[in-house]
């Protein structure tokens, strides 16, 4: 899927990001005009940074299933 394109992401989406870090998505998402793509907010979801929140490119992340 190209989430780049996606104006918008269902929360609760998990995903495994390029450096292995579990996050899940919150619904967020922001539109970076300088580049005609979306990025969507993803929340630390365990170990090190844990509730932490940022934006991510999920088209750079792997899908979890459940």
């Amino acid at each position: 899927m190209n989430y780049t394109e996606s104006e918008s992401v269902e929360a609760g989406l998990k995903f495994k990001t390029f450096s292995g870090i579990i996050v899940g998505t919150t619904g967020v998402t922001l539109h970076v005009e300088s580049h005609d793509l979306y990025v969507h907010e993803v929340e630390i979801q365990e170990g090190v940074g844990q509730g932490n929140r940022y934006y991510y490119n999920l088209d750079a992340a792997e899908a979890i299933e459940g």
